[in-house]
């Protein structure tokens, strides 16, 4: 009797599942390993391990450059500083996870909290090494400060760009690659840099924080979008089972 489709699409998990997931955690945590070594290499190198480094010319350049023209976009970057705060962005991965689940019935329903989890985890372990310090505009009432903005903690990189690149590449990669639709990925980048764009308008990050944030998330994002591509389905239900025979009983009638 042939598959169903209905049970083809939420194939279940392999027969050593056990040695299934210790082989992806070991894959993600190789890749981790590798973009936590890439970002502070590029940190000890680019912008010093406590600031000043080479980058920092250019970085003084483009914060000026902001302060003098960021003029009508103070007021929607505060908004999405707002919802890509690590806390909110967390609730928004843990929703988009469970919605997933639920609806797709998949272990790829688990990429936007894995996304979120690594990006979150690169920043905090780069910033456990990288002791650089926010432009002077990240405090109020500094001058050229924006009233309500009072951000501290280290620097390098961007928690912002890390974190919503990987999320955007991981959730809408994946959807790339299933679906065949390749301007998904374009749509990635796009909102990656614009909500990087917003932390230069906020006067929170130098510029290398969210080049290099950026890059860092795309990796992670890619990375586990591609993984997610080998994520089998759940195990079908008994209903769906019943139904999926059911149907499968009436093509074979029909045929006869």
């Amino acid at each position: 009797m042939p598959s169903s489709p209905g049970v083809a699409d939420s194939a279940p998990v392999p027969a050593a599942p056990a040695d299934w997931l210790r082989g992806i955690i070991i894959r993600l945590a190789v890749i981790g390993f590798g973009l936590l070594v890439l970002g502070v290499v590029l940190g000890v190198a680019l912008v010093g391990r406590h600031g000043g480094g080479p980058l920092q010319s250019w970085d003084s350049t483009v914060e000026r450059w902001y302060i003098v023209h960021r003029d009508g976009l103070v007021g929607v970057s505060k908004v999405v500083a707002t919802w890509g705060d690590a806390a909110l962005l967390g609730v928004i991965a843990v929703a988009l996870t469970v919605v997933w689940l639920v609806a797709a019935r998949s272990l790829r329903g688990l990429v936007p909290i894995v996304a979120y989890l690594g990006g979150e985890g690169l920043v905090f372990l780069i910033r456990t090494i990288i002791h650089r310090h926010r432009p002077l505009t990240a405090d109020y009432p500094a001058p050229h400060a924006l009233a309500g903005v009072h951000e501290t903690s280290y620097s390098f990189p961007s928690g912002h760009a890390v974190a919503v690149t990987a999320l955007l590449f991981a959730v809408l990669g994946t959807v790339a690659l299933v679906r065949h639709w390749p301007w998904m990925w374009l749509v990635a980048l796009l909102t990656s840099c614009f909500v990087a764009d917003t932390r230069l308008v906020l006067g929170v990050h130098w510029f290398s924080d969210v080049a290099i944030g950026i890059l860092l998330g795309l990796g992670w994002g890619v990375a586990v979008a591609s993984i997610a591509l080998r994520l089998p389905g759940l195990p079908a239900s008994d209903r769906q089972v019943s139904h999926a025979r059911g149907r499968d009983d009436r093509v074979g009638d029909e045929a006869g």
